[in-house]
């Protein structure tokens, strides 16, 4: 594991509090001791980020990180963000072999010092809803512009209520006396589960009628230009993850596309390949073929191309799929599956060949 305590956290050196919060929520009941007893790999996973939160989640030890970064930081001989209250290995070391977790001898608290942190006021987005909607290359051709109802699960604000216990952190940091050493640590807050607020529905609501969510119906313009392709995406702002509290902003309904098989076309890019079922005395001699390019038809006559070869790629200019946001199109493939016939009278052989001989040249 990299001795940077960004890199631990699995964060950038941009990561806003919340962030940091999240990234150690995560990890610390991934590695939790009394998940993996006997793992000392865990072990040290779970003193590594135990660390690296106490220090990036106070802010003077911050600073002195952000300047010093890690060759340099102090604090990462000691125990990080605790005042260097004794070697982080020998504490961790000491705690363990007692058998620690979250049972007795620990107290609680929450708010800053210790390597915790005060009240973060700044609001923080919700996470963003991933849907998958199956399209058409008729739909890729054409464009999509169209109005759709698209319901959200809203959290009433009136029934949902910040967790006391942890004061809406989600999370709460805990003290173990080690003789003349103490040790802090944060673990999941069992009040609320880790979200930080508890449901204290009322049946006299008049949003929520007592349940602490609701549906909430929102119209919206559903607009796909025609020719994108399949990493296109529409979003649709405020429509994703809804907030519990207060402290928080409406994440975003993210839509991308899975482009279904057509039934006469093959995509690549903006051209589009087609094959066409042929006899060998046609693909001599010509044939007229019509082919249905979406809302219209295409007629042909085979001569253009010659005298045609199987497996051969013939091209049509300019009848391909949209180029996004120009008036250009793509273009089109045709391979011709020639039908070979088998010799029924060998007996016309030399007039078939003064035939072709004075027919082409």
């Amino acid at each position: 594991m990299s001795d940077n305590l960004y890199e631990i956290l699995g964060v950038t050196k941009q990561a806003s509090q919340e962030e940091i919060k999240l990234a150690y929520k995560k990890l610390a009941v991934k590695y939790h001791p009394d998940k993996n007893k006997g793992n000392q790999e865990a072990e040290k996973k779970f003193k590594d980020i135990s660390n690296a939160y106490n220090v990036l989640t106070n802010e003077n030890e911050k600073q002195k990180y952000d300047a010093n970064n890690d060759e340099q930081y102090g604090g990462m001989g000691g125990m990080g963000g605790m005042g260097g209250m004794g070697g982080h290995d020998d504490i961790f070391e000491h705690f363990f072999n007692r058998g620690g977790g979250f049972g007795g001898g620990f107290r609680h608290f929450h708010g800053a010092g210790m390597g915790g942190r005060g009240r973060n006021n700044e609001p923080t987005k919700c996470d963003a809803i991933n849907k998958t909607i199956n399209i058409t290359l008729d739909d890729i051709y054409e464009g999509i512009n169209r109005t759709m109802s698209i319901s959200v699960k809203k959290y009433c604000l009136n029934c949902n209520k910040k967790c006391d216990r942890c004061d809406g952190r989600g999370i709460i940091q805990q003290v173990k006396n080690l003789g003349i050493f103490q040790q802090v640590f944060s673990g999941t807050c069992d009040n609320c589960s880790g979200s930080g607020t508890i449901i204290d529905a009322k049946s006299s609501c008049s949003e929520c009628k007592g349940s602490g969510t609701y549906m909430k119906d929102n119209n919206a313009s559903f607009i796909i230009p025609p020719g994108i392709d399949e990493n296109f995406k529409t979003v649709f702002k405020d429509l994703g993850e809804q907030p519990k509290n207060s402290n928080s902003t409406p994440g975003d309904l993210i839509f991308t596309f899975n482009i279904l098989e057509h039934k006469h076309f093959v995509r690549s890019g903006n051209d589009l390949h087609y094959k066409c079922d042929i006899s060998f005395i046609d693909s001599v001699l010509s044939k007229n073929i019509s082919i249905p390019y979406f809302k219209e038809t295409i007629n042909i006559n085979t001569k253009i191309f010659g005298v045609l070869s199987h497996g051969k790629k013939y091209l049509l200019e300019g009848k391909g799929l949209p180029i996004i946001n120009t008036k250009n199109k793509g273009n089109m493939f045709i391979e011709f599956n020639i039908s070979y016939p088998k010799m029924k009278n060998e007996e016309n052989i030399d007039e078939l060949r003064k035939l072709l001989a004075i027919t082409f040249y």
